[in-house]
């Protein structure tokens, strides 16, 4: 997984959303949502972190930089966050 010291900004993550809805179906994450500070949210009926890992590395190589993704039972996903 690529880190960096610098998070991928609202404007970053939306410049690339066609890419990144394609990668999270990929990986079999549903209804993919982006937040204000451009968390990506998504839905993952597989229990554990292994989807969301894996599409956070895609999806940090598409973007160039640290996206960070959440799943969408956890307090910070309780948002009326539009679909990515």
């Amino acid at each position: 997984m690529i880190t960096s010291d610098r998070r991928a900004s609202w404007r970053e993550v939306a410049n690339r959303r066609d890419e990144l809805r394609v990668c999270a179906e990929r990986a079999g994450l549903t209804h993919p949502r982006l937040g204000d500070d451009g968390t990506v949210i998504v839905h993952s009926s597989d229990p554990g972190y292994r989807s969301v890992g894996l599409f956070a590395a895609d999806a940090a190589d598409i973007v160039g930089t640290y996206v960070h993704v959440v799943t969408d039972d956890v307090p910070v996903a309780a948002t009326d966050a539009p679909s990515l």
